[in-house]
């Protein structure tokens, strides 16, 4: 095979992949769980409690965890609901929260972050 033919193919085989690729992301966006939202956190000594709302959707197999990551630090603690307490933050730097709901396919990127708080001494 030469010239025409020959990007034609190649063409054709890019399509295919670039279709077959697409659809499958798409697919498996579908079956994990939509983010929760009204993410909200309350600062305490060295933590913080956050809450939020449920996913609205569980991609069709139960949601079997949140995972709340702390920023800066990357801290993470995962619950079956809300709320959840984060232990382990440095009193008087200021955090902020995301939110991911998994089930047995994954978790979709997290919440929107939240507002921040300054965990302080009692």
């Amino acid at each position: 095979m030469t010239g025409f033919g020959m990007i034609t193919a190649i063409f054709a085989l890019l399509l295919t992949a670039t279709a077959g690729w697409a659809f499958g992301v798409a697919t498996m966006n579908q079956l994990m769980p939509s983010p929760p939202t009204n993410v909200m956190a309350t600062a305490g000594d060295g933590q913080a409690t956050v809450s939020f709302n449920p996913s609205k959707s569980d991609g069709g197999s139960p949601i079997i965890r949140y995972t709340v990551t702390a920023h800066p630090g990357n801290i993470t603690v995962s619950g079956k609901q809300s709320p959840i307490t984060i232990k382990g933050l440095t009193n008087g730097i200021t955090y902020t929260f995301t939110v991911t709901a998994s089930n047995s396919v994954g978790a979709r990127p997290g919440s929107e972050s939240c507002n921040s708080v300054i965990p302080r001494a009692e």
